[in-house]
């Protein structure tokens, strides 16, 4: 009881003293697989042998991920292309770390003067590359912390900067539920675009996750970028003043995985933010919502999610998760 006193502590006191970030690197807040994705788009509790999760949530490392390693495609938004991988070691005696990286390729685009004169092409990208550890310092609990170097392109310049990411993770086993805080991208840009040195994409997010145990059923809630009260759009599609109630809601996303423990998996998500922002008018785009499905064959797991956007603009995304331990031949 007075470890759950404490979390909670620990909890409502980073609530309170969180920073409010702006959009530099956006692309460290995308999904960072198929099945998170799936899930909503923003979970952060999800821990068993999905070693992607350990990319987004360090606090979630674990040994079923031990010697795994994840790879995750998507063709994003507009023509670009996205994509990230994961792999955890076990240090033994509660220890854990990570690498991970991930990359942000937004093609060519025409480059054009200040009369809109087309003179060739020009390319940008982001990346990121980082590792992380993870110490169970007890039966329930993990504490972790990463860091990654990122940089960003846009035809001849550069800006580059390291982030931090640092997590704790309530876990029982017995109930099969966990409570997850992580503060993601707090760091420093020290180099700059053109001299003026801007915040990363800072963000903060609480979690849980449970197993039913009368249903296979696992649901997933997050309550994401509590960092900022209001992060929502000032008026709604009909043209009114979004009230406090949306203003609350758009905060949440929600996951459903079927067979949870299975060797297959379906999977489905709704953003809410992503719903209300993207719906369009008198129309049924079904924006915010997301579905996939995961299978295990061998030493291998395929993962793929849908999600919708807008009636324009879906991403398709692919995961493939590969345990390097049954492939020497040992079993776990």
């Amino acid at each position: 009881m007075r470890k759950i006193t404490a979390v909670s502590a620990l909890l409502i006191t980073s609530l309170l003293s969180a920073q409010e970030g702006t959009n530099v690197y956006p692309f460290l807040n995308i999904s960072g697989s198929a099945r998170q994705a799936a899930l909503g788009g923003d979970a952060v509790s999800v821990r068993d042998f999905d070693v992607s999760f350990a990319a987004i949530n360090p606090g979630l490392m674990n040994l079923n991920q031990d010697q795994m390693v994840s790879i995750n495609y998507a063709s994003y938004l507009a023509g670009s292309q996205y994509g990230t991988i994961s792999f955890v070691k076990d240090l033994e005696e509660g220890h854990l770390i990570g690498f991970n990286a991930r990359y942000m390729d937004y093609g060519k685009m025409p480059r054009t003067d200040e009369s809109a004169e087309i003179n060739g092409q020009f390319g940008a990208m982001d990346a990121s590359l980082g590792l992380s550890y993870a110490y169970q310092f007890d039966e329930d609990f993990t504490i972790a912390g990463g860091a990654n170097f990122v940089t960003s392109k846009i035809d001849s310049y550069t800006s580059m900067a390291v982030v931090g990411t640092a997590g704790i993770t309530y876990h029982n086993t017995q109930s099969r539920e966990t409570l997850a805080l992580v503060f993601r991208n707090f760091g420093y840009q020290f180099k700059s675009f053109n001299g003026l040195r801007e915040d990363v994409a800072f963000r903060v997010d609480l979690g849980y996750t449970r197993i039913l145990d009368e249903f296979p059923l696992a649901f997933t809630i997050t309550a994401h970028d509590l960092q900022k009260l209001n992060i929502s759009q000032d008026f709604n599609n009909n043209g009114q003043e979004i009230n406090w109630s949306r203003k609350v809601a758009d905060h949440f996303s929600l996951g459903a995985e079927l067979f949870p423990e299975q060797a297959f998996n379906i999977r489905f998500g709704y953003n809410v933010r992503r719903g209300n922002e993207l719906a369009v008018l008198d129309q049924r785009s079904f924006a915010g919502l997301s579905a996939g499905f995961g299978i295990k064959i061998s030493s291998f797991r395929f993962d793929y999610a849908h999600i919708r956007y807008h009636n324009a603009s879906n991403v398709n995304m692919f995961g493939v998760t590969l345990d390097l331990i049954e492939v020497s031949g040992n079993r776990r």
